[in-house]
């Protein structure tokens, strides 16, 4: 580290898919130490590789003591130019083979993406010193094709130009585009596999023809598949390859989006696990960058499941890198750091790796913080951002690094007194001059004669007029579009006004109703107000409430840590041990029940997965987005968007009780077994009987609840609140007998074994909140814990270990009753949305929004 303003990173770039250097496809990989994480920000990241302007560039995160063998999965972050990707192949693959071959950590066997863990191995390819990685997939070949869709009377006349505009001008490129099928790989990734007859055919591909296929939606199947981003990869069969053991050869190009990508792992596994489905081979060897002079070989491996309807159970991608070159790399975090993203090309590279400024240009040297090789671009091809011509007298701003012809920007600030395309204020004096050659060049040869000028001159005003006819056409359409937008909110702020209001008048009536005098006595005439909001519970299950707390509280004072109980140690050592996709897509919530967990989620699925045999055992449609999930004996509780609790019993519905006037965002369990409670944003919770399956009680609040949770006597009742307060009420009679401030919205509500403690966490905080419930106002919090934002918290049967989940990861917060210390024996990267402790806390189970489920346990699991 050069000082508290810089982070001095080491780097190398490796070319993949090839063990020749400038072939395969590059990829720079940044390393992280322990020591920088928390000071390298998102923000330093993207300008990093922005810097770097490859495709992809990876930031391995290092450990103190590497090479640290205790520790087998490697973290890494993927980042385009525009934007952090949670997987993509070609990274993988090189970061795999960094790793494993070129810094010989063979202990290390996964590689924790923001997409969930992958596992990767060495192996020999083709003879020579190459990695493979496991890649997730849900393989899903798509019912219509191009032809079938311009066949469709229901087809729109827009979806019809859009597949008339894209489609090759060769006949039978033509045809083959058109008859292509469109496969998935994963949910929001499909390609358009177009088999072309002989190389010839796919030499004439080109990158000018694109289809714009957000217009072509009807493409993709209905439902979960529906979204996805789509490319064409063309491939032709060349046979059997005898230096791939048998494996079936294929050349292949990517071209889409005006660009062509010179190795594409996503859609080389599309491609094999496609032909693989059809019965055409399980290995497959596939070149792909000949074209444009940067030849790759991926290696595809595919595992079909025998027996019934045909299925890809595994996808292993596979290749060779090779180390391109290595340096530094210094960030400046500065806020008057002149960004060097989109100045590629401002420093020339020395045979010594440094960069130095070109003594013709005007950059202050001191300028240049980045110590590294980046590619040479002469200014002559530099293009002014708001013209799009080469600049007479270029500028750069200090900001953003954007160039612009001067007198464009000087009036642009004149005017706006804003940079471009940013909401950051600008002045003449942000702006740095570039000077250049003043050498006049000669002109094109098709430049120099007058009928070549007038065929120019006529093929940009073409251009011209089919731009400006474009531009016209989205105009009208987009106005249309934000004209009915603004009329359907309008109308919809206008019903929600009238329902609030009317909600609103309907409460107060009912709190106003009298009882009519009568000579029954003197109390019927006093006029004395009914309590009809809140409701207590019938007096069975109030005996019930009683009973069971005194019961449970005598025990829990004496109740000693179970022998056999997860040691601080055996926490600590916790790693991913199992892991699988769900059918579930938009996990949002989980429980547990013996070696079983149910997971739901926002596309109306449950999933039930079996911790001891890692894998799905059913899946249960319910029909409405589930927002929270709960398992008492041989019942799943789900609660979903549209206010409905349903219980399921033995993959059955059996009741369907539709009670909250909106959404239901929190069930809990009475100790019992016997009483459900869930809350909503009605601002209310209520009770049931789960042995009747009917609702007993309703209490309503001042603000729309969030979380809740039963205290481990039964004898008390939590509820987070939308405005930042944790509401406890008497079980029994719906009476508030606390109330405790968190300070913005909570997330997550749970209670301690230890029976005076629960812990709470609010949206945006990066801290959880352990309050005592013996106290009130500020004493009451007893503990602030720095776990980042929590969206669950689960506290095991002992109090000692409280688990958090959340974007940043999961956290294990350890409390000592000896010492009275909080300690933190455990934290991992891998966001979560959910999640459980296992049997005698020796396992975590753990879902990530994106539906992939996680066991954490001991190493000799």
């Amino acid at each position: 580290m050069a000082n508290d303003d810089t982070l001095k990173l080491d780097f190398v770039t490796l070319d993949v898919f090839t063990d020749k250097r400038f072939l395969g496809n590059p990829l720079a990989v940044v390393f992280v130490p322990a020591a920088m994480r928390g000071r390298l920000s998102q923000e330093a990241k993207q300008r990093i590789a922005r810097e770097f302007n490859l495709s992809e560039t990876v930031f391995l995160h290092t450990l103190d003591n590497e090479p640290d063998r205790s520790v087998t999965t490697r973290e890494i972050d993927i980042f385009t130019i525009e934007q952090e990707l949670p997987f993509a192949g070609h990274p993988t693959i090189g970061s795999a083979y960094l790793v494993l071959q070129h810094l010989g950590w063979t202990h290390v066997d996964t590689l924790q993406t923001k997409a969930g863990p992958i596992r990767i191995g060495a192996q020999q390819f083709q003879g020579k010193a190459g990695v493979r990685a496991a890649i997730p997939h849900a393989v899903h070949i798509h019912r219509q094709t191009l032809l079938g869709l311009l066949d469709s009377p229901s087809t729109s006349q827009e979806a019809a130009a859009a597949i008339h505009e894209g489609l090759s001008a060769d006949p039978e490129i033509r045809v083959r585009e058109l008859e292509a099928p469109a496969v998935s790989i994963v949910r929001g990734l499909s390609f358009l596999l177009v088999e072309l007859p002989d190389l010839e055919h796919l030499g004439k591909v080109t990158t000018a023809k694109r289809i714009d296929f957000t217009q072509v939606p009807e493409l993709m199947d209905e439902g979960e598949w529906h979204e996805s981003f789509v490319s064409r990869y063309y491939y032709v069969h060349t046979g059997a390859a005898a230096a791939s053991g048998g494996s079936k050869a294929i050349r292949a190009r990517m071209v889409e989006l005006g660009f062509e990508d010179p190795a594409t792992g996503s859609a080389a596994c599309t491609l094999a696990s496609y032909l693989a489905l059809k019965g055409h081979g399980t290995q497959f060897a596939i070149t792909q960058g000949v074209e444009m002079g940067r030849e790759s070989e991926i290696s595809v491996a595919v595992k079909v499941q025998e027996g019934g309807e045909a299925k890809v159970e595994e996808v292993h991608l596979g290749g060779s890198a090779v180390v391109v070159m290595s340096g530094s790399i210094t960030v400046n975090r500065s806020p008057h750091w002149l960004p060097r993203a989109k100045l590629a090309g401002l420093v020339r590279e020395t045979r010594s790796g440094s960069c130095e400024a070109p003594k013709s240009w005007s950059i202050p040297k001191q300028e240049l913080q980045v110590n590294t090789w980046i590619p040479i671009i002469t200014i002559d091809t530099m293009l002014c951002a708001l013209s799009g011509e080469v600049p007479e007298e270029p500028v750069v701003s200090k900001k953003t690094g954007t160039v612009f012809e001067k007198r464009l920007i000087l009036k642009y600030i004149e005017e706006n007194g804003k940079e471009p395309g940013t909401n950051e204020e600008l002045d003449p004096e942000d702006l740095l001059p570039l000077k250049t050659s003043r050498v006049v060049r000669p002109r094109p040869p098709n430049f120099t004669s007058l009928p070549s000028l007038l065929k120019a001159f006529q093929d940009e005003w073409d251009a011209l007029v089919l731009e400006t006819y474009n531009t016209r056409e989205q105009l009208a359409r987009t106005r249309e579009e934000l004209a009915t937008a603004l009329y359907q909110h309008d109308a919809a702020v206008r019903v929600i006004a009238r329902l609030t209001k009317e909600r609103d008048e309907a409460r107060d009536a009912l709190a106003k109703i009298t009882v009519a005098p009568t000579a029954a006595g003197p109390s019927a005439a006093n006029g004395d107000a009914m309590a009809v909001d809140n409701e207590g519970l019938p007096e069975h299950l109030v005996q019930h409430v009683n009973e069971l707390q005194q019961q449970l509280m005598k025990g829990r004072k004496k109740r000693p840590i179970p022998s056999g109980w997860a040691t601080a140690d055996e926490v600590a050592a916790l790693q991913q041990v199992a892991y699988t996709d769900l059918n579930v897509t938009q996990a949002s919530s989980l429980d547990t029940e013996s070696n079983y967990a149910a997971v739901g989620g926002l596309d109306g699925k449950l999933d039930i997965y079996s911790v001891q045999a890692n894998k799905v055992e059913r899946t249960l449609d319910v029909g409405e987005p589930i927002t929270a999930t709960a398992w008492t004996g041989s019942k799943v509780i789900v609660g979903t968007a549209k206010g409905t609790v349903k219980v399921l019993d033995g993959g059955q519905e059996t009741a369907s009780l539709a009670t909250h006037a909106g959404a239901v965002t929190g069930l809990a369990v009475h100790p019992g077994g016997r009483i459900l409670a869930s809350v909503g944003v009605d601002k209310s919770y209520v009770l049931y009987d789960l042995e009747t399956l009917e609702k007993v009680s309703r209490v309503y609040t001042d603000a729309a609840l969030t979380a809740c949770a039963f205290h481990p006597d039964g004898n008390l009742f939590g509820a987070g609140t939308q405005s930042g307060t944790i509401k406890i009420f008497q079980t029994a009679t719906g009476e508030q007998a606390e109330s405790f401030p968190l300070g913005s919205p909570v997330q997550a509500l749970v209670f301690s074994e230890n029976g005076f403690w629960f812990a709470a966490s609010g949206k945006g905080q990066t801290t959880t909140v352990i309050f005592d419930l013996r106290k009130s106002g500020d004493a009451a919090r007893a503990r602030e814990l720095t776990t980042g934002e929590a969206l669950v918290l689960a506290w095991d049967y002992t109090g000692q270990y409280l688990a958090t989940a959340g974007s940043q990861g999961v956290t294990v917060q350890m409390y000592t009753k000896s010492s009275k210390q909080w300690s933190e024996p455990l934290r991992t990267s891998s966001s979560a949305v959910a999640l459980r402790w296992g049997e005698e806390a020796k396992r975590l189970v753990v879902v990530s929004r994106e539906g992939v489920v996680s066991v954490l346990g001991g190493k000799e699991e």
